[in-house]
Formats: structure tokens, C-alpha cells, sequence
């Protein structure tokens, strides 16, 4: 019985023996420099989820649209084939053109009679004072033609362009931000749809850009010539006319891959296997989906896309 007992006390102390505890393993972390510029992962597996995608340059097209009207409509005279006859849509316009042809008539008969007074006043046949009155009367009409040319410019036609404008031609006057005009150039082409036509799209080119900026509007007056070879298009439709500039190659990155502290704006690019840098950057103009960045990337760098905002927590602490 003594030995049941000792046997019975050898098990409950062999079970009442403290169990060894399991050893937890410490999780690998990033290490990160002191001004948050540098990051390492202990792994590749880590760095799986840090997507990269090349930075690389591109032609950057700008895309923008502004309303529009036939303001014109060039035909061939009928009466003097090498003259234009000019339909607009504002009656004052055509006064003042009928004015300038008829001026320009004017201008060449004063001239004439000017060289002939002062060839009469060279022979004796002709007085001083006859010579100063031929020469006010074409002061008068060449003081008369400019103020018609300037009104005619104000609305944004060249009267001088009109006469040599190709027949069976429609005028579209737009006005387009001072701010997009860098980007506009005389002989751009450009696409055109009229509220008649909707489903049609008619193809333009800016003939000439105003001289002036409207101080009011900011505004800057483009004429477009569109051929109107069976003459569907009439003065005084609207229409919408879509610009698409082309305006280089630079370099961009996908919007994504931008993070913004402090007004600063920084990208992150992978350096090695396991090696992530910050990089503080200038960006540009957004197109699309993705920023034109102007300074602080290099071509082909392999910049982050995916998971920015975990490095953006880690470079910055927070």
C-alpha cells in the first residue's frame, strides 16, 4: 500500500511540472532612415506589394473646346470673279467691308488725280493750292479705309484676308482664355460640330488670331475657315470647336504614385531589391490619369504605384 502511495505522489508531482513556454518570433520590420528618405524590408516578399511602374516621357496633347458661330461666308463675285463677296451675319460688318472695297476704289482714283495736279503744277498749268486739296482728299480716304479696317479687326476678321480668302469658305469667330493662347497658333487644325449637324464633325483652320486681348473677358478672338464646298453650313450657326495641341514630350507618372506633404509633392522609387527611396519632386499639368513632372525623376526610374500611402506612413512617421 506504501508503495501505490509513493507512486501516486511521483505522478502528481511529474504532472503539476511547469510546461516550457513556446518562443514567440519577433515580425521583420522596415528600417527606416532618420529623415525618412531611405527605406529597407528585410524580404522580398514585403516588397511584392510596392508595384512599380516606369516614369518615362510622352507627347502631352492638351484637349479644350469653345463655342463658335459662322460669322462669315466667302463666295465668288458674280460680277468681278477675281473679288470676294462676303455674307455676314452682322449687316454693320457688311457696311463696313462694302465701305473698304469702296475705299480702296477711292484711294487708287485720288492717288491718280494727285500725280496728275502735281505733274499740271510742275508745267505751270496748276496752282500750290490745287496740289494740297488733291492730297487732303486722299489723306481723307486713306484716315476713312483704317477706321473701317479697325472695326472689322475688333470683330475679328483681316479685311485683307478676305479678299484672298478660297471661295465657297465659312468663318467661324471664336474667343478662346488668355490662358490657353500659348498653346494656339495660326494653321492649327481643329474639329468642328454645328448644333445642325450633330452627328457630323466638320474639319477647320485657324486662318488668323486677333492682336488684342479683351480687357474685360480675357478673352482672344480666333477666325477658323471651314470648306463649304455644297453650302450646307450658313451664317449664323453655332458650333463647337474642339482644339487638341500638342505641346512636346515630358516626362510623366501615374497621378497614383504622387503623394503630398506640406505642399511638397514626393514619389517613392525602388533603388535595389529591397531598397525604397523618397524622392521630392515638381510636378506639372495633369492629363488624364497621369502628372507631368518637370524636375527630380530621371527616365525609367521605377516608381512606385501601388500601396504609396503605407510608405507614405512609414517616410514620414505617421
Amino acid at each position: 500500500m506504501k508503495f501505490y502511495s509513493i507512486c501516486l505522489l511521483t505522478l502528481l508531482a511529474l504532472g503539476c511540472k511547469e510546461k516550457p513556454k513556446a518562443t514567440l518570433k519577433s515580425v521583420p520590420r522596415p528600417t527606416v532612415s532618420a529623415d525618412g528618405v531611405h527605406l529597407s524590408f528585410p524580404d522580398s516578399v514585403m516588397m511584392r506589394s510596392f508595384a512599380t511602374q516606369p516614369a518615362h516621357s510622352e507627347p502631352i496633347r492638351t484637349d479644350f473646346s469653345a463655342p463658335g458661330h459662322v460669322a462669315a461666308m466667302v463666295l465668288r463675285s458674280g460680277e468681278n470673279p477675281s473679288e470676294r463677296l462676303v455674307l455676314f451675319d452682322d449687316p454693320g460688318l457688311s457696311d463696313n467691308y462694302t465701305a473698304i472695297l469702296q475705299h480702296r476704289i477711292n484711294i487708287q482714283t485720288q492717288r491718280g488725280n494727285l500725280e496728275r495736279v502735281k505733274d499740271l503744277e510742275a508745267h505751270g498749268a496748276a496752282s500750290g493750292k490745287e496740289v494740297i486739296e488733291a492730297q487732303t482728299q486722299l489723306a481723307n480716304e486713306e484716315a476713312a479705309i483704317i477706321s473701317d479696317e479697325a472695326t472689322l479687326k475688333l470683330a475679328g476678321f483681316d479685311p485683307v484676308a478676305l479678299r484672298r480668302a478660297a471661295p465657297n469658305t465659312i468663318l467661324v469667330v471664336c474667343e478662346i482664355p488668355e490662358n490657353q493662347f500659348g498653346s494656339i497658333r495660326q494653321g492649327l487644325v481643329c474639329t468642328l460640330n454645328f448644333t445642325a449637324f450633330p452627328n457630323e464633325r466638320f474639319m477647320g483652320r485657324i486662318d488668323n488670331v486677333n492682336d488684342y486681348v479683351d480687357n474685360t473677358t480675357r478673352q482672344i478672338k480666333l477666325r477658323i475657315a471651314v470648306a463649304n464646298p455644297d453650302g450646307r453650313l450658313k451664317a449664323g450657326m453655332f458650333a463647337t470647336v474642339a482644339f487638341g495641341v500638342t505641346e512636346g514630350k515630358f516626362m510623366t507618372v501615374s497621378r497614383d504614385a504622387v503623394v503630398t506633404v506640406q505642399g511638397r509633392d514626393y514619389v517613392f522609387v525602388r533603388t535595389g531589391p529591397k531598397a525604397i527611396e523618397r524622392r521630392a519632386i515638381q510636378l506639372g499639368q495633369q492629363r488624364a490619369d497621369r502628372v507631368v513632372v518637370q524636375g527630380g525623376l530621371t527616365e525609367n526610374d521605377p516608381v512606385v504605384i501601388a500601396n504609396v500611402l503605407q510608405l507614405k506612413g512609414l517616410s514620414f512617421g505617421y
